[in-house]
């Protein structure tokens, strides 16, 4: 990702960045000695994980008192991997039954 901003940084501002997925906090990142946007989307995703679907970083500049917004997505499917069973599930009435295992 290279998000070109004119949006100012030094290596010693204190930066303060949070993603968001799906309403739960994934990450939180209190530093300096960032010097790019695209530097702190990579730091914040690595300690975040796999995320899927949409997912909201807010990143401040403490120093400079600047904020910024940004949107990111995945690709990945976090679905969980499905198994074809040997046989079809038990029909009642026209539904299929599906066993879920847990």
């Amino acid at each position: 990702m290279t998000t070109n901003s004119n949006t100012p940084m030094s290596a010693t501002d204190r930066i303060v960045a949070q993603l968001e997925s799906n309403g739960q906090v994934m990450a939180r990142v209190s530093t300096s000695n960032i010097t790019s946007i695209d530097e702190i989307v990579d730091m914040v995703r690595a300690l975040a994980g796999k995320i899927m679907g949409l997912a909201r970083l807010t990143i401040r500049n403490q120093t400079q008192g600047w904020s910024r917004v940004i949107s990111l997505a995945s690709r990945g499917c976090a679905a969980p991997v499905y198994s074809r069973p040997t046989r079809l599930p038990a029909m009642q009435g026209r539904q299929y039954l599906i066993p879920f295992a847990s």
